[in-house]
């Protein structure tokens, strides 16, 4: 039994399991309670997500957000809402990967060029020997004051394309501005 447990401490050893909120830190001061608006048309989905919410690595179920025409030769989401429904299914396949036991997960409403996202969450999450990268959750900010909380995509692993410039977690993250952009202006807030 001490040999099992020796042996599953040495390989968690090079591994990042610990997750760190990071939303009141001092470093997030500027960045959380931010408004950005999005610039491409895009999409809300059910994403596999980073549990944020847990003391060490897993996933939950949520909403995800990603741009419509994204993506690079070996992958590229749909180019508009239209081309997703007229193949829903090869879409969602190509798009979700099924994991076992789960429900094919799938795109659930288009969402406009200019959405207002309020960032709300910033975690250091781990990605095993990979390291750490930034899981960002945000809020839609719209008119009628509904609030739904959408995870930003932050790792090309889980999401497509990344929205974030550079990587690792050491400095704040930034977005690259084909996607999010800053808003200061009073519709947004």
């Amino acid at each position: 039994m001490k040999f099992l447990a020796l042996l599953f401490l040495s390989i968690l050893s090079g591994c990042s399991v610990v997750v760190h909120e990071k939303t009141n830190a001092p470093m997030a001061l500027n960045f959380v309670g931010s408004y950005y608006q999005t610039v491409k048309d895009g999409f809300l989905y059910e994403a596999r997500c980073a549990d944020i919410k847990a003391s060490v690595q897993s996933t939950e179920w949520c909403t995800g957000i990603q741009a419509f025409n994204s993506g690079n030769e070996y992958f590229k989401t749909p180019t508009n809402y239209q081309v997703y429904k007229s193949a829903q299914e090869e879409w969602n396949e190509k798009l979700f990967t099924k994991l076992a036991f789960e429900k094919q997960r799938s795109i659930i409403s288009d969402l406009p060029k200019g959405t207002v996202i309020k960032i709300t969450k910033l975690v250091q999450y781990p990605w095993g020997t990979n390291g750490y990268y930034w899981a960002i959750r945000a809020e839609l900010v719209n008119p009628e004051g509904n609030q739904l909380e959408v995870e930003l995509p932050t790792n090309s692993v889980l999401a497509f394309p990344t929205w974030l410039q550079g990587y690792g977690v050491q400095e704040l993250p930034k977005f690259k501005p084909e996607f999010l952009m800053a808003c200061t202006n009073v519709k947004c807030t």
